[in-house]
């Protein structure tokens, strides 16, 4: 028989290589931890059989069976449910079988997945554990230069310049009114995780901050955690989100199911790019900043609005440092003298069509053609993926 220690760590090599995102370990072993938060050890033994790809409770019910595990199928269904309800696996929503009338099951990855579904469960151990986890190693792992991201950085409206040409896909309103017919606004986990930690924001008193389209905010309507909004409402909403400072981070497809509004205090993802020296080297993102010392009169406005660190004032003169600056705009509107300009790359990021696209493109680079022509192999035969 299988020890405790020994059942979390199978778990976590299960995350770990079956996710599009790596799970890595700490050398203080936080991972376990963490799991050992949310799983209990009989969950544990059961999440072990979980797929990355949804599957219906007969199929899990035949491994975990086959494994040698004595479960009646009712039980496995009532652990799988409370797995679902706490944020440690997925079973229903996006991954239920309408057609069937079905719940099916999934693993999560540690972020975008397992972290941001403790919305409204984070307790203090978990953020502190949460916190040491992201900026310890995982940082590593969400900001990598020779792998595609899950997030991106797309402006504010009032830094775009009429003299370019804007990518539909760079500009919020567009994506709104283009893209998406469905809003949910809902609290952001890295604000509460923060709160719990009694480091309260230090930008903004606002807490919906989390911004969910069409399917997704279907789902978090439905589940009571996201409150609908029409467009209108929306851009009401997004003027005070760019009054205040907020980066804007939307998931990295040209048909992003959720937006990031985001602080440099709170916000996990750039936090955890700040842990990089040159940050910007690890960010998808089309525009940068730079000021006119001609007109820059020294206010020091700028500086404040930025929240990747990247502009400082040399003899009364705002410097943006391109190795840190993610060309979110923020420092332009606010800029009284017009010394802060936006500027578009001279090589500009396409983002893949669509969700699936963009973890296709991650398991590529994670596992290759070769390993990903075998995993898409085990998807066609039904096998565990």
């Amino acid at each position: 028989m299988q020890s405790e220690d020994e059942v979390y760590k199978k778990l976590h090599k299960e995350i770990d290589e079956r996710m599009p995102i790596d799970f890595p370990a700490h050398q203080s072993g936080l991972e376990i931890k963490i799991l050992k938060l949310l799983f209990t050890p009989e969950e544990a033994a059961i999440a072990i059989h979980l797929s990355a790809l949804p599957e219906p409770l007969d199929k899990i019910y035949k491994r975990v069976t086959k494994s040698g595990i004595s479960i009646s199928k009712e039980r496995l269904e009532e652990l799988l449910n409370n797995l679902n309800e706490k944020g440690a696996i997925q079973g229903g929503g996006s991954v239920y079988d309408k057609k069937h009338n079905r719940r099916r099951y999934r693993l999560l990855p540690w972020a975008i997945g397992i972290f941001e579904y403790q919305l409204g469960r984070v307790t203090k151990e978990f953020a502190e554990l949460a916190e040491d986890y992201s900026l310890g190693v995982f940082y590593k792992e969400f900001h990598n230069k020779n792998k595609h991201g899950q997030m991106r950085t797309i402006p504010i409206e009032k830094s775009l310049s009429p003299d370019y040409t804007v990518s539909t896909y760079d500009n919020i309103r567009d994506i709104i009114a283009i893209k998406v017919d469905k809003i949910a606004i809902m609290n952001c986990v890295c604000r509460e995780q923060h709160e719990i930690l009694e480091e309260p924001c230090e930008l903004s008193s606002t807490r919906r901050c989390c911004v969910m389209f069409n399917d997704a905010a279907e789902r978090r309507i439905n589940d009571g955690i996201g409150k609908e909004v029409s467009k209108e409402e929306f851009f009401e909403i997004l003027k005070k989100y760019q009054k205040e400072g907020f980066v804007l981070q939307p998931e990295n497809s040209q048909n992003p199911h959720f937006m990031c509004v985001c602080c440099g205090c709170c916000c996990g993802v750039l936090k955890m790019a700040k842990q990089y020296p040159k940050p910007a080297e690890y960010y998808s993102n089309n525009f940068y900043a730079q000021s006119d010392p001609e007109l820059c009169n020294g206010c020091g406005t700028c500086v404040k609005r930025c929240q990747m660190d990247a502009i400082t004032l040399n003899n009364e003169k705002a410097i943006v440092d391109l190795d840190r600056c993610i060309g979110c705009g923020n420092c332009v509107p606010t800029c009284g003298m017009n010394a802060m300009k936006l500027y578009k790359k001279d090589k500009s990021v396409t983002p893949p069509k669509s969700s699936g696209r963009m973890y296709v493109k991650m398991m590529m680079k994670k596992r290759g053609i070769l390993g990903t022509l075998k995993m898409l192999g085990k998807m066609l035969s039904g096998r565990k993926v």
